[in-house]
């Protein structure tokens, strides 16, 4: 990296300068307190951030918002056996919960939410995060259902929103019929806005239901907008509306019926080894929350087109036993190899598409082309302190998935009827949890975690874990604690300590060693690696605090030297160092500022690094409706290798997280208004400029220049 200490300079200079002339603007105003939002920030952007920077996948991440939010609207009395939910969301750990337990039992009912602060372990920062949720009234919920009431006085939702890239990419350029017939995948099908619609009902949390519908940028809303000898090209596989739909009824609480849910819905049981088929956070949470609370049957109204479940599943509650039997039957996409030449039926795929995304000619024809049936059920007694639980299921394709053989891959081929079983347990003592789930599947392979968190005092928290996941555990429907995003191949002990250390000061850290004993993609011999964590928290006052956190992982690839004969292994290591800040400068401005340093050493140098300065403003008005956030962001990165992400504020359900490489500047502005009592609007946008391209992209979303600019507009309409 050439002359990186004059940029630096350069680029600190200006973030000084703006916060300057921004802090000139700041005085006479007043501040809306959005607690639940500032809440959900401090839960979700710290994890979100990290799990963007584990995996290269687009995840959705609305399903978390989507439990957090609902929770708003339907608080959670702290005085009812209801409050578990809490821990079970990971907003408490089990031994706050704990704490909060004894405490209603030693002296009665909680009266304030105030009345937190008198409870052991419940730090200030606790109590503003689950604040907005709780409740310490009798919320009083009768089983009698009347159609007209519940048409009445349920809560109503819908959201549209509409987004769009303003410079053209290359899949939209306009190209001559003949180069179109020779290489039909070369442009989008469709506009180049990206359109999301989605609708909810809550009836006193006992009846919901609702749909999401989308169509991504590039696919076809109106099919009369196609090319005739596309139409007939494509067939059935072209169809006007949306690309993707989803919807879902979901019952609770009926007496001896706790859930049922019609439709999409989510499934997770245990520590997630035998059926988790919504997000976990693993790493990317707490330092020591890593136990999971498997929450069952849950609705899915999430625009992720693959992790979900969908058909029907209900969960019948005795005393302290649960049963739940589930039914799925979707399509998914898949790589046609191969199809019978008279009845045109699909022999085999080579695999699965998660993409999500059907924008060309192939996509679409790859659309929904193999078929998934899953259905099992899971049995669990539990008490206070005793957890256990048996989960079964099977799963069949209807088609078979016949990838290409490496070595690497041999293990972990799935067949194409497949059965998985495990249990799962916990028990909780009043200062260790134990935790654990051994599972199994068809072909002989086998997954193991065995854990426990301890509370040796009350201002310190410590978690060990460890996890054994055979090379040839097959389960499409896994979602373990791990490094790697599968559940297989792994053996690894994780160590983990939260703490405070001196009034206002917080510590965490944990350490987790890994091994792979067998091949792995472009790493073509048994590995091993670490990953070393550690954060300092400090609550300055009450208008400002701020963190420093140093991470290093290493892990091992291919040298792809391309004097070797033989592609041996060698060690990378990717080392980040961050620092932030967040502080009020006046009741109606917040300011955040970050600055990050990534190294990426290959062993061979350690040239490849990477930095990004930020400064947020923050604008909330108390007398007027609306609220305005603003970023400028520099960063120059040697290579994709050293790149950095950033969460970024943005409309509600949408999610950024920007990977930043090369070198460049990036803004974004978001403004929300309340229009009216029920009817809320937000507007972003956003650009990112590139001094060192002349193009953006690869491929058919390459953009010829050095800028590229979104927007994004939203309504929310309550009724």
């Amino acid at each position: 990296m050439k002359n990186n200490r004059n940029i630096f300079v350069r680029y600190v200079r200006e973030i000084i300068l703006l916060v300057f002339l921004l802090n000139c603007i700041t005085a006479g105003h007043a501040q809306v307190n959005d607690t639940t939002l500032n809440a959900l920030s401090n839960v979700l952007i710290d994890r979100i951030e990290r799990l963007s920077e584990d995996s290269d996948e687009v995840i959705d991440f609305g399903e978390l918002l989507d439990e957090y939010l609902f929770f708003v609207e339907n608080p959670i009395n702290l005085n009812s056996p209801n409050a578990v939910e809490l821990r079970d969301s990971k907003l408490i750990t089990h031994f706050q919960y704990e704490k909060l337990t004894e405490y209603v039992n030693n002296f009665g009912p909680i009266m304030s939410v105030f009345e937190l602060a008198s409870i052991e372990g419940f730090d200030k920062e606790t109590i503003e995060i689950i604040s907005p949720i709780v409740t310490t009234s009798e919320i009083i919920r009768g089983n009698d259902i009347h159609l007209n009431k519940t048409l009445k006085w349920g809560k109503n939702k819908l959201f549209l929103r509409m987004e769009q890239v303003l410079e053209k990419a290359q899949g939209y350029q306009s190209i001559e019929d003949s180069a179109l017939y020779q290489n039909p995948n070369s442009i989008y099908l469709g506009s180049r806005q990206k359109v999301y619609a989605k609708y909810a009902f809550n009836y006193r949390k006992k009846i919901r239901f609702g749909f999401t519908s989308e169509k991504d940028a590039g696919e076809v809303f109106l099919k009369n907008n196609v090319n005739d000898s596309l139409k007939q090209l494509l067939g059935n596989q072209l169809k006007n509306g949306f690309d993707f739909y989803s919807a879902h009824l979901f019952l609770s609480d009926f007496g001896f019926l706790k859930s049922l849910a019609i439709g999409d819905y989510h499934l997770a049981f245990g520590q997630g080894l035998t059926m988790w088929s919504g997000l976990s956070f693993g790493k990317s949470g707490s330092a020591t929350n890593i136990m999971k609370y498997g929450q069952g049957l849950k609705p899915s109204a999430s625009a992720n087109e693959n992790m979900f479940l969908r058909g029907c599943a209900f969960t019948l509650k005795h005393s302290d036993f649960e049963l739940t039997a589930f039914y799925s039957n979707k399509k998914f996409d898949g790589n046609i190899s191969s199809t019978d030449s008279v009845s045109g039926e699909i022999n085999y795929i080579s695999s699965l598409q998660e993409s999500g995304l059907h924008r060309t000619v192939n996509e679409l024809l790859d659309k929904g082309a193999i078929k998934q049936e899953v259905f099992g059920g899971n049995i669990t007694y539990k008490n206070r302190i005793f957890q256990i639980g048996y989960t079964a299921h099977q799963t069949n394709f209807d088609t078979e998935i016949n990838p290409t053989v490496y070595p690497y891959n041999q293990f972990s081929l799935m067949d194409k009827n497949t059965f998985n079983h495990g249990a799962d347990f916990k028990v909780f003592f009043q200062k260790i949890a134990l935790f654990g789930e051994f599972t199994q599947s068809q072909s002989g392979g086998h997954a193991t975690i065995a854990g426990l968190n301890a509370q040796p005092a009350s201002f310190a928290s410590m978690t060990i874990a460890y996890r054994k996941y055979s090379k040839d555990y097959q389960n499409f429907y896994s979602n373990g604690f791990g490094e790697s995003s599968e559940t297989n191949n792994e053996t690894g002990i994780y160590i983990g300590l939260d703490t405070d250390i001196a009034a206002k000061w917080k510590l965490s850290a944990y350490t987790d060693f890994f091994k792979f004993p067998w091949l792995r993609y472009q790493t073509d011999a048994p590995s091993f690696g670490h990953d070393y964590f550690v954060q300092l928290n400090h609550k300055i006052n009450r208008k400002a605090d701020t963190y420093l956190r140093f991470r290093t992982k290493t892990k091992m690839t291919n040298n792809n030297n391309p004097w070797n004969s033989i592609d041996y292994i060698s060690e990378y290591t990717k080392t980040s160092t961050r620092f932030h800040i967040n502080y009020l400068v006046s009741p109606t401005f917040e300011f955040r500022d970050r600055i990050e340093l990534i190294l990426y050493d290959e062993g061979l140098n350690i040239d490849n690094q990477g930095f990004m300065i930020y400064h947020d403003v923050v604008y909330k008005p108390i007398t007027k409706p609306f609220e305005i956030t603003f970023r400028y962001a520099i960063f120059d990165s040697d290579s994709y290798d050293s790149r950095i992400y950033a969460y970024e504020n943005d409309v509600l359900y949408a999610f950024s997280i920007p990977a930043f490489s090369d070198k460049g500047s990036r803004i974004y502005l978001l403004f929300r208004l309340k229009a009216t009592e029920s009817i809320n609007l937000w507007l972003r946008f956003a650009q990112t400029w590139y001094a060192n391209r002349e193009t953006i992209g690869s491929g058919s979303e390459t953009i010829n220049g050095n800028k590229k600019t979104d927007i994004k507009i939203q309504m929310q309409w309550n009724f």
